[in-house]
């Protein structure tokens, strides 16, 4: 009887160790990950439906990943900039690439954010685009990046016209500020630089007006203004 009890105790103790050890490793895998390249980004872009349907081959490819997103999420974020002024955005992540937001006659994404959308303890992406040919406006959207699902973020209340103004976020206490871009300064900055992807110095020229709060309520994301 003493017999059974201690294999049976070694048994355990050698499963623990070999678990620890597996879970050891995977954390070692998760902390070293590292970002593809351009080159391997385009290659994924250009295999996804949104781009494999067009005749274009080759597209010119911008990094725009927020350092905090990177941190946070292991995602990385990047732009197509074409000839007529249009922004698309992908997330690419574990090699795969998954088109964001809509940038056709707008800027595309210009602000992005890592956060807990239902505070369930998985950080999601939050990001504000724009679009629009003859009617410019401004979206906020945010993406389950273990489904890759896209949501629409509700004003609360509802408006009765569009945000024209070009919209940034920031994590402020810990949850999500919308801002409006009211105004820059052109003797810094241009426009032009919404259509690539604002850096924090590029904020910094801004006359930023705040527009509302992220709130999680009735299992929806909503811009409380």
């Amino acid at each position: 009887m003493k017999n059974k009890l201690l294999m049976g105790l070694i048994t355990m103790l050698i499963f623990c160790f070999l678990f620890s050890a597996c879970d050891s490793k995977k954390i070692i895998i998760e902390e070293t990950k590292e970002k593809i390249s351009i080159e391997e980004a385009k290659k994924l872009i250009l295999a996804t439906p949104d781009i494999s349907q067009s005749s274009k081959t080759d597209i010119e490819l911008i990094e725009i990943t927020p350092s905090n997103i990177w941190d946070q999420t292991k995602c990385q974020l990047y732009k197509i900039v074409d000839d007529y002024k249009n922004s698309e955005t992908f997330i690419v992540t574990n090699q795969k690439a998954v088109h964001i937001g809509n940038g056709f006659g707008g800027f595309g994404v210009t602000s992005a954010v890592p956060y807990d959308v239902n505070k369930d303890g998985v950080l999601e992406i939050v990001y504000a685009y724009s679009f629009g040919s003859g009617i410019h406006r401004s979206v906020i959207s945010w993406i389950d990046i273990k489904s890759f699902t896209e949501h629409h973020v509700e004003d609360m209340p509802e408006r009765a016209v569009f945000i024209m103004d070009d919209l940034i976020l920031k994590i402020e206490s810990k949850e999500v500020v919308v801002y409006r871009i009211a105004g820059i300064n052109e003797n810094k900055i241009n426009f032009d630089r919404l259509r690539l992807y604002p850096t924090d110095k590029d904020i910094d020229y801004m006359t930023l007006e705040k527009d509302g709060d992220l709130i999680w309520a009735n299992s929806k994301l909503y811009n409380k203004h």
